[in-house]
């Protein structure tokens, strides 16, 4: 007749031999489980390592985007700016030329300044908002 036993009362009923067969088995065993956790050290190892590489690959990525995009805008200001300058550097050039022209000082002299020639006459005619604002 053949009792079966609990887990415990296994463990307590049987005791291991001691002889070089059980010892060599158990230290295959042994070899065979270390092994086997190397193993899934590895594999863990080389499946995190590079996602946690790509990850901050990915988070240097996103960055110099950012980056980029602020520049571009910075750029695309900095070029607004220059053309204005480019275009009031032109007016003020024009506006050199025509200052060293004799007639067109003459000429805003006259205008500004109500200045007349010898035997000229300077006739002032009111604006039409003036007249309103009578």
């Amino acid at each position: 007749m053949t009792r079966r036993h609990s887990s415990n009362d296994e463990s307590q009923n049987f005791t291991k031999l001691d002889n070089d067969y059980v010892r060599n088995t158990d230290r295959a065993i042994n070899r065979k489980q270390q092994a086997r956790k190397r193993k899934m050290r590895r594999i863990v190892f080389f499946a995190i390592v590079p996602v946690i590489i790509i990850a901050l690959l990915l988070n240097v990525l996103s960055h110099q985007n950012e980056t980029l995009a602020a520049k571009e805008k910075s750029k695309k200001e900095a070029n607004r700016h220059l053309t204005e300058l480019k275009e009031e550097q032109d007016t003020l050039n024009l506006k050199i030329k025509q200052l060293q022209d004799d007639e067109y000082i003459a000429k805003l002299l006259r205008k500004e300044y109500y200045l007349s020639e010898k035997g000229e006459i300077i006739f002032i005619i009111p604006d039409k908002e003036d007249k309103k604002d009578d």
